[in-house]
This record gives structure tokens, C-alpha cells and sequence, in this order.
């Protein structure tokens, strides 16, 4: 339930952002399967995903931040718990993820944070047969600048203009396309296909 987490051991805003918008998608999907191995997150996912699925019970899995010594195999694992159809949600952080000060102490290193990470996420995915249907970027590089120059506004004595520039990096907060890479967090939503043998 949210509000459990003490405000000193939240995450960042980014991750707690992209976290709420896969626990959305998956309410629907029946129990989810998740996999965080980063402790720094695994009291943020509980917050949204408060019952995990055993392994059989899975109708949806929800992966967080594929880590570099682990990423493979773990989406094999995921390919043989979720049944055909399944929908599977990865967060992971991208390359402007180093920016956020609360990150660069978490450990292990992140995949996403490697600057083709994301698509070697997508390419392993493919590989064990889930499609990805939707990526998304949260917090991107246009969110961030039009925040930095609404802070510059307000310490130059126009908090006015400050403020409608606040309102502008909200629209563009969450971006797809191109311009996702240059997010701090991605958000990648993926179906599992059945195997070419069980049609």
C-alpha cells in the first residue's frame, strides 16, 4: 500500500513514476511474478504490488532493473514462469539515470544504464519470445531542462515564468520514440508469444 515507505527511504521520483504506471497495467492481469533484485527498490515495488505470485500462479510478471551479472538468465526464467499472452513490464533505469544523486550509490550496475542497454533488454526479450508492444521513457531530457531553467527563473526574480515552465515539463515528462533514451528511467511493456510448436 502507498505511504508505507518512511519519506527518507523513498526512491527517486523517476522510479517511484514508472513503477506506478507498470503496477496500473498489470492490476488487471491477474497475480504478478516479480523480480528486483535491487533492495533499494523492492520496498517501492511492494508498495504497489503488495501480493507476488509463486512462480505457477503467474498471470503477469513485473521486472525491475535487469541487472548486468543476471539479465539472461533472468529473462529465460521469465519466459518459462509466464504463460502465452502474459504481459510483462520492465523498469530500468537509461544512462541519464547517473544524474539522479540517491542512484549513483545503489549497486550492482544496472543494464539500462549501459548506453545500448535498453535495446539489448528488447533484443534478449525477442530472443525468448516476448514482443515488445510499448517503451517508454519517464523523466526525459526536455522535462529536465525546462526544470532547470524554471529553477534559474525563479532564483533570477521571474517566478512567473518559472511556474509555466514547471506546467511545460509536466506535459513532456513521459516521452516515447526517439527521444526516450535521453529519459532517466524507461518503462518497456512486452506480451509473451506462444512457442512456433504450440499454435
Amino acid at each position: 500500500m502507498i505511504g508505507t515507505v518512511r519519506a527518507s527511504d523513498l526512491a527517486p521520483l523517476d522510479y517511484r513514476y514508472a513503477l506506478d504506471a507498470a503496477a496500473s497495467l498489470l492490476s488487471g492481469e491477474g497475480p504478478a511474478f516479480v523480480l528486483c533484485r535491487v533492495a533499494e527498490l523492492r520496498d517501492e515495488v511492494r508498495q504497489r504490488v503488495p501480493r507476488w505470485a509463486a512462480k505457477p500462479d503467474a498471470a503477469a510478471a513485473l521486472w525491475v532493473e535487469p541487472l548486468l551479472g543476471t539479465w539472461r538468465t533472468d529473462a529465460e526464467m521469465l519466459r518459462n514462469v509466464l504463460p502465452n499472452g502474459a504481459l510483462l513490464a520492465v523498469v530500468l533505469s537509461r544512462p541519464l539515470a547517473r544524474l539522479i544523486p540517491d542512484r549513483r550509490a545503489w549497486a550492482p550496475e544496472a543494464v539500462g544504464l549501459q548506453i545500448r542497454g535498453a535495446g539489448r533488454i528488447r533484443s534478449t526479450l525477442g530472443a525468448v519470445g516476448f514482443a515488445v508492444e510499448a517503451s517508454h521513457g519517464i523523466h526525459s531530457a526536455v522535462a529536465i531542462g525546462l526544470n532547470l531553467a524554471a529553477r534559474q527563473c525563479a532564483r533570477f526574480g521571474c517566478p512567473d515564468l518559472g511556474d509555466r515552465l514547471q506546467f511545460a515539463a509536466r506535459r513532456h515528462y513521459r516521452v516515447s520514440g526517439p527521444t526516450e533514451g535521453l529519459a532517466t528511467v524507461g518503462l518497456l511493456i512486452a506480451r509473451k508469444r506462444p512457442a512456433p510448436w504450440s499454435r
